[in-house]
């Protein structure tokens, strides 16, 4: 006769489910939370447009001057600027005259960290 199963979950059992859980939550807030760019206050009427069709404020109908450089899957020591033996010249000096986040946290899936990252939100 088999053993009955223990009504207890092992810790990495656990931890599997606390993980799923965890991204199941981001997956669905991140989704939730995304929908304010399609608020209509940011879409204003034009006058005297005969077609009646909304446009964009003139702030959004230029494109932003921005870089933006995110690389996937990197610790901490794995650029030259933070020590490491790997060299990493360009990284170093884009460092050196930009912004570096260095003070933050990022979900085991990748995907609602990069979102948030690039849109702000």
């Amino acid at each position: 006769m088999p053993p009955l199963p223990s009504p207890f979950l092992s810790p990495s059992t656990m931890a599997v489910y606390s993980l799923t859980g965890f991204s199941l939550v981001s997956l669905l807030s991140f989704g939730y939370l995304s929908w304010d760019w399609m608020k209509p206050d940011l879409v204003t009427e034009v006058s005297g447009d005969p077609a009646g069709k909304p446009r964009l404020p003139p702030a959004f109908s230029r494109p932003p001057h921005i870089v933006f450089i995110l690389t996937d899957d990197q610790g901490y020591h794995d650029v030259g600027y933070h020590g490491s033996d790997i060299q990493t010249p360009t990284l170093d000096r884009l460092a050196a005259e930009g912004v570096k986040l260095e003070n933050y946290y990022i979900q085991p899936i990748c995907t609602p960290s990069r979102s948030q990252l690039i849109t702000g939100r």
